[in-house]
């Protein structure tokens, strides 16, 4: 075939494709489509895209899904249509014009549906839209449809609502303007929420997925950000109460139990204020937060024991240390939620000012105490279990390197307790020499550890009447004016040791004694 011929068939099928054309001669123009312009063809197709009826392929969609709905198995025409886009999607160029994003809620709900040759198509056709910026913006700043495409009931597979709410928290997290799609993400993650509370079959357990994989890419600048433009208190509610119900199901397995504290993660490193709150209002919510509380903090000593009853390997042998490790996957994702509700806590309990005044107030503290209590366990268990694993394996920032997670997990939950309860410090001493390796030769990881040991830091001079500022200019200039502390009830005891002083100049990046050897030594050199 010549190329005139060529593009004389190209021009024959964009105009029975156009909008001037009967539908007989739409879906004629549809079936020699793919006869005569290869699917690599971008320019070819482009050309064609443009001068179609893009809402032919739209009442094709809609009409085979009401065909599959009714009962009819053979859905031809619902076949090409989604062939047809998938070809489309292929093209940067077409999958960014108005008219294919139109047809992102349609693709969504072909490709939930499990029709035999259709779904498949729509899934690629779908992914390849949502894969572009301009597919998310689309999504979020219309999120209407897609909800309602959400809650179909006729879904059948949630793959691709999976891959679309993560897709969407990634955009998200990658813009600058975080509020500018505030409104549609809370839509859309409000919607899975629900539906995840309200379910009552085995998809209770997939939407729990869905909305830990949503979450996951935030982080906590992102959450108050969206916060303040939409409240985000529904999906924390929605989300709540479904881990809460899964948690409380004895005859479920361990598996979705581990997956409800995962999620319950995740609200409690975004939303704390939410999550915590002891609002009369949501007497529902404060027994979720209580309940998921004691379960992680029984779940992460469980996790500690396990790692403790294998003896830590040399770092030489890192295969047996990561097997090791590997029995205490569940202590990072306890310990944010113990560390969240300890931080939550310590604040609202500095923000009451006056001691209970009735019954009801008293049974508020006497609860908030208990719970601190199961926290205190665990933070005891978390500072045994470092100080085992220095002993045994004889090494400081290889314990980073082995278990990167579980030791800012450790980390995070020590620092809340430690800035607040100095009752700890003298067992806690042994673990201020690591932070400080941690921090000296942990890389990516230095500014975290920094983050949750700085407080701790302060708290305790706070303790021995120190002040914080003339303490650093002391270290800067290299003179020890601060002995230890005399014998009293609330003083840090590691106040006055060499740990805790190499520490404080690892956080406030003053160099040390055999930093400044070191410098001397280059500069002779």
């Amino acid at each position: 075939m010549s190329v005139a011929e060529k593009k004389q068939q190209i021009e024959q099928c964009a105009r029975l494709l156009s909008s001037q054309s009967t539908d007989d001669e739409k879906l004629a123009g549809l079936l020699l489509l793919p006869r005569i312009v290869d699917a690599q063809d971008g320019e070819s197709l482009a050309y064609v895209f443009e001068s179609m009826d893009a809402r032919f392929l739209e009442r094709l969609l809609r009409t085979g899904i009401k065909q599959h709905v009714n009962g009819q198995v053979d859905t031809p025409m619902l076949g090409i249509a989604a062939y047809v886009i998938d070809v489309f999607a292929s093209h940067k160029q077409i999958a960014e014009h108005s008219r294919m994003l139109d047809r992102i809620p349609t693709l969504y709900t072909a490709a939930s549906m499990g029709i035999s040759g259709v779904s498949v198509e729509a899934t690629q056709a779908l992914g390849k839209t949502l894969a572009l910026d301009a597919g998310i913006e689309r999504t979020l700043d219309r999120p209407e449809p897609f909800a309602r495409a959400l809650a179909s009931p006729n879904t059948k597979s949630m793959d691709a609502a999976g891959f679309a709410m993560n897709r969407c928290s990634e955009f998200i997290h990658m813009q600058d303007d975080v509020q500018r799609y505030a409104r549609g993400w809370v839509c859309l993650a409000s919607k899975l929420a629900s539906m995840f509370d309200e379910a009552q079959d085995l998809r209770k357990f997939e939407l729990m997925s869905i909305l830990a994989n949503c979450l996951e890419p935030l982080d906590a600048d992102d959450a108050v950000a969206i916060d303040a433009i939409d409240s985000c208190m529904p999906i924390v509610l929605g989300a709540s109460r479904g881990c809460a119900w899964i948690l409380r199901q004895k005859s479920e397995t361990t598996d979705y139990a581990d997956q409800a504290l995962v999620l319950y993660s995740h609200l409690a490193r975004l939303w704390q204020s939410h999550v915590f709150s002891r609002d009369a209002a949501n007497l529902e919510l404060t027994k979720s937060s209580e309940l998921a509380l004691r379960l992680a903090c029984v779940e992460g000593q469980a996790s500690l024991d396990a790692m403790m009853i294998c003896p830590p390997a040399h770092e030489k042998s890192g295969k047996r240390e990561a097997e090791r490790l590997k029995l205490g996957w569940k202590f990072p994702i306890c310990a944010e939620i113990a560390s969240g509700w300890l931080e939550w806590t310590s604040q609202w309990l500095d923000e009451q000012a006056e001691p209970a005044e009735n019954a009801k107030e008293e049974q508020e503290e006497e609860a908030i105490y208990k719970l601190l209590s199961e926290v205190q366990r665990l933070s005891e268990a978390v500072i045994s279990f470092l100080c085992d694993w220095k002993e045994r394996a004889k090494l400081d920032y290889g314990m980073l390197r082995s278990g990167p997670e579980l030791v800012l997990g450790a980390m995070h939950l020590l620092g809340a307790w430690l800035a607040t309860d100095p009752k700890m410090h003298k067992s806690a001493l042994p673990v201020l020499s690591m932070c400080t390796a941690w921090i000296l030769e942990g890389n990516e990881h230095s500014a975290a550890i920094k983050e949750y040991v700085r407080p701790c830091i302060s708290f305790a001079l706070a303790t021995c009447d120190v002040d914080e500022a003339q303490y650093v200019d002391d270290l800067k200039t290299r003179e020890s004016r601060h002995a230890k502390p005399k014998t009293q009830e609330y003083a840090s005891p590691w106040v006055g040791t060499i740990e805790f002083d190499d520490l404080s100049r690892a956080v406030y990046n003053i160099p040390s004694d055999e930093d400044i050897l070191r410098a001397r030594q280059n500069q002779v050199r």
